[in-house]
């Protein structure tokens, strides 16, 4: 059988999949679709089994590896969404995907899945800007807060290191929690507080890049919160590098000189993998399980 991994990135706005193998992504088999976290849970599904049925062709691969956000259970293939793609809370996306694949190459081949953010984080620690170092974390940005914790190319989501279960989602800012304001959603609803427009990230940006002060000041406090919540815990983890990714990465310039201010010590990076990241992440985490398996979560670990 192959040795490629066919991988999956899930996320609120896009669904991304791609054949993997050992030497990379193979760029011929990359398949991007847009979605919206609000449909209904068989267009969901729907799009996800589509992308990787397109990605997979006729080629045999080793497994499906899934990026997925939480909170979902891992290695039950349940998902527990509450906001964006709430419409698959309760469901059975393993069942729900191999029945839209019965007849094709993945039908019978092991299902994984990994939180997205610690996907992204094992892509930089194994091919990106975190490649050779010891200590990584990955923080992802869009329409949630992600990270991962990696340590000697392990997950780490345990231990006084780490926040619980390696989540910074779940941390105060604000009077509010993280995920709530260090995300796309969180952009838009500061804009509007400080007297703009119900802006996305994309468009609050834009007008950033042109000199609006609303939206700079906008950013520039985005940066000053993001290395606040962070700066306890990277000083516990003690990371080499913190890199950057997701749809809010792309506007780095406007946000980093305010979050190199709060983390003056420590060595901040732009993902260059952007969405490759979470799919190498996928199929390396997919390649250390031994044999058939369902499923895959970080490691609960405290590294020496």
């Amino acid at each position: 059988m192959s040795r490629s991994v066919l991988a999956l990135d899930i996320g609120g706005t896009h669904v991304t999949a791609a054949q993997v193998s050992p030497a990379g992504v193979l760029r011929d088999t990359v398949v991007r679709h847009a979605v919206d976290s609000g449909w209904s849970a068989d267009r969901l599904l729907d799009a996800w089994a589509g992308a990787a049925r397109a990605a997979a062709g006729t080629t045999p691969c080793a497994r499906v590896a899934c990026a997925i956000p939480g909170p979902f259970d891992y290695p039950g293939g349940i998902a527990h969404y509450e906001g964006k793609l709430a419409a698959l809370a309760g469901h059975d996306v393993t069942a729900g995907l191999r029945a839209r694949w019965p007849a094709s190459p993945l039908a019978t081949v092991p299902l994984t899945y990994v939180n997205d953010a610690v996907a992204f984080a094992l892509g930089e620690a194994a091919a990106g800007h975190g490649q050779g170092a010891r200590r990584v974390i990955g923080i992802t940005l869009g329409t949630g807060f992600g990270s991962g914790f990696i340590a000697d190319g392990q997950p780490v989501t345990g231990g006084p290191d780490v926040p619980p279960g390696g989540e910074v989602r779940l941390l105060p800012v604000r009077g509010g929690v993280a995920d709530d304001h260090l995300s796309g959603p969180g952009l838009r609803r500061a804009h509007v507080a400080s007297g703009g427009d119900a802006l996305d990230a994309r468009e609050i940006a834009a007008r950033a890049a042109q000199g609006d002060a609303r939206a700079r000041q906008v950013f520039h406090d985005f940066g000053h919160d993001l290395g606040t919540v962070l700066a306890p815990w990277a000083e516990r983890f003690g990371p080499d590098v913190i890199v950057f990714g997701g749809q809010i990465a792309r506007a780095w310039p406007l946000f980093a000189p305010a979050l190199a201010s709060v983390l003056p010590t420590m060595t901040l990076a732009r993902s260059t993998l952007l969405d490759d990241a979470n799919l190498l992440g996928a199929a390396a985490a997919a390649r250390a399980i031994p044999g058939p398996s369902e499923a895959v979560t970080a490691r609960s670990a405290t590294p020496p």
